[in-house]
Formats: structure tokens, C-alpha cells, sequence
């Protein structure tokens, strides 16, 4: 009688043969070999049955040797499933820590956005004073001349357009962020 792995190389080996050969099948042409479609499509169809039957050999001849090995060892498959439970874990913690990061950097976003959207009220008190005229130097001019009223809508002014660039930059980094995110 053959020993197993004398069975198992000539499985292996008729398994490469009848995969070679549904290959052959598959890429032959028809007008250099003479041979018509439906002649082809018998070839690839026993070839195709012979490389599947032949892959349910291996199969099968795999998982009694795994039978045989869960009899005779049982220690080796709570170790197999403690180490593929230990991956498990290990992805897992990693996915939640992704979530985290997200998280917070969506949180971090919002703070943001709810700062730039707060009113000029909300400034210090010395940027307030420079807003309403409380300037020292004289009063409604600035030292260098400029009238006060003049000088306070060109600061308001430049204030809403820093605002605005920053919604909008804001805004297009949350668009990015939500493109990035995986869905499900």
C-alpha cells in the first residue's frame, strides 16, 4: 500500500496535470488546431470537471488529516484558535483606536468652528477698545493719521474675511475627512 504522502504527491501532481491541461483547453485556438467550437467547449468542460473533482480530493484529504491531528492533539487547535482570537482582539483594538483619532479630530473641528463663529463681543477687552475708538494718541485719529471710523471698518473688514477663509478651509478639510472615512 502507497504511504500518505506518496498519495498526496501524486494528488498534488495529477491536480497541476488536469489544471494545465483546462488551461491548454481554454487558451487553444480553434482555427490552428483544426478542431471546432463545440469539439473546444467538450475539452474545457471535461477539463474543468476533472481539475474540480480532483481539488475535492485534495480537499477532502486535507481535512482528515486536520481530523486526525484534532484527535490526536487537541492542545494544537485551542492554540490555533487562541492565536487567531488574539489577531482578532489585536485588529479590533486597532479599528476602535482609528475611531478614537477620528473622533477626536472631529471634536477638535467643531471646537474650532464654534470658536471663528463666536461674536466680536467675545474678543478681549483691549481689541474692543481699538474697535470702538478707545485708542490713545488723540481722538478718532491714529498716529498715523488715519480716522478712527475709517480705521475700525477696514479692522471689522479684514476680521470677517480671516473668519471666512477660515470656514472655508474648515470647511473643505471636514469634506476631505468624510471622503477619507470608510462607510459601514
Amino acid at each position: 500500500m502507497a504511504s500518505s504522502s506518496n498519495v498526496n504527491g501524486n494528488l498534488v501532481d495529477e491536480l497541476e496535470e488536469a489544471f494545465q491541461s483546462c488551461i491548454h483547453a481554454l487558451t487553444k485556438e480553434e482555427s490552428a488546431t483544426g478542431v471546432d467550437k463545440d469539439e473546444i467547449k467538450l475539452e474545457v468542460d471535461q477539463t474543468t470537471l476533472k481539475f474540480i473533482d480532483l481539488a475535492r480530493q485534495m480537499e477532502a484529504f486535507f481535512l482528515q488529516k486536520r481530523f486526525l491531528l484534532s484527535a490526536l492533539k487537541p492542545d494544537l487547535l485551542l492554540k490555533e484558535e487562541n492565536f487567531d482570537l488574539k489577531q482578532e482582539i489585536a485588529r479590533k483594538d486597532e479599528l476602535i483606536r482609528k475611531h478614537y483619532e477620528k473622533i477626536e479630530s472631529w471634536k477638535n473641528l467643531l471646537s474650532d468652528q464654534q470658536n471663528y463663529n463666536k461674536p466680536i463681543q467675545s474678543l478681549p477687552p483691549d481689541m474692543r477698545g481699538n474697535l470702538t475708538g478707545g485708542v490713545p494718541g488723540g481722538p478718532g485719529m491714529m498716529p498715523g493719521g488715519i480716522g478712527m471710523p475709517m480705521q475700525n471698518s477696514m479692522q471689522v473688514q479684514q476680521m470677517q474675511a480671516q473668519q471666512q477663509q477660515m470656514q472655508m478651509l474648515q470647511a473643505q478639510q471636514m469634506q476631505q475627512q468624510m471622503q477619507s472615512m470608510p462607510i459601514g
